[in-house]
């Protein structure tokens, strides 16, 4: 073959790359959920923590199994949803030095809290309806942590590009505020199916930190931390719907006791979560 005309096949080939380039599709991602559909998610969580205290390690693993229940009782003007949430079931399965225990959390069942998405996924409001109190071993399972939704791009986005977020939660814990911020990078990675659904598939990486006191049998606690997160989700990208999401953080803390005695506890927690769209 004459070189002129295979350097022209060459030349028209990436001159054909470019245009796909060119040509490759943006989406703009938004929540659209229907006003008066109940969702239900499936999540499964095992939770490994090892802490120090007064020179002995303990170490614990729990696996968590829920569905949480989403009921879009309203859509404002803005596009934002307004949920109710509840846990239809929960069960704890915990494993560590003192035994292995399983717990049913009767008192967080259908205990409904209202949440506020924005169509970009900020939360702009949280309200607790029905107010529960939790044990000291269920303290870190309240209702209001138990959806979390992507943060959207405000522009519309390709295969390949990247945006951030940055997370501000506030919740009680130990008569106190705990609060945890994450700073994170989104990732548009591909179109594929799942399900038989075609999906844009989204990844996730960044940073947290948690700061909080509280007191605690009469003595003052202070509590740092920090950690990193990292997950991948697939979106229906006709309504943003997440169908199917996995998860892994792992968070080093350290509180600090002061009063009657006074001691420096370090600990470490790894988190790994998984979460389906079950129904809708």
């Amino acid at each position: 073959m004459h070189r002129w005309t295979v350097l022209s096949i060459l030349l028209f080939v990436s001159m054909a790359g470019l245009s796909t380039t060119h040509a490759q599709e943006s989406y703009a991602l938004q929540y659209k959920f229907e006003k008066g559909k109940t969702y239900h998610f499936g999540d499964t969580m095992t939770v490994s923590m090892s802490t120090e205290m007064m020179g002995q390690e303990m170490k614990s693993t729990s696996n968590i199994l829920s569905v949480t229940r989403a009921v879009t009782s309203d859509i404002l003007d803005n596009g934002s949803t307004v949920f109710v949430l509840s846990a239809d079931t929960m069960n704890v399965a915990v494993k560590s030095s003192r035994g292995d225990t399983t717990i049913v959390p009767r008192e967080l069942l259908g205990k409904r809290t209202r949440l506020t998405l924005s169509k970009l996924g900020d939360v702009s409001r949280r309200e607790t309806i029905d107010t529960v109190i939790l044990g000291r071993t269920m303290r870190g399972l309240s209702q209001r942590e138990s959806i979390r939704f992507v943060v959207f791009s405000p522009k519309p986005v390709k295969i390949g590009e990247k945006w951030t977020s940055n997370r501000t939660d506030t919740s009680d814990a130990m008569g106190g505020k705990l609060v945890v911020a994450a700073a994170l990078e989104y990732t548009l990675v591909a179109k594929e199916k799942y399900r038989g659904t075609d999906c844009l598939k989204i990844s996730y990486a960044g940073k947290m930190s948690a700061t909080g006191k509280g007191t605690m049998m009469g003595m003052d606690l202070y509590i740092e931390g920090s950690g990193t997160i990292s997950g991948t989700v697939f979106v229906d990208p006709r309504n943003g719907q997440p169908l199917w999401e996995e998860s892994k953080s792992d968070m080093e803390t350290t509180t600090a006791i002061t009063g009657q005695q006074n001691m420096t506890i370090p600990s470490s927690q790894s988190v790994v979560s998984h979460r389906v769209l079950v129904s809708e």
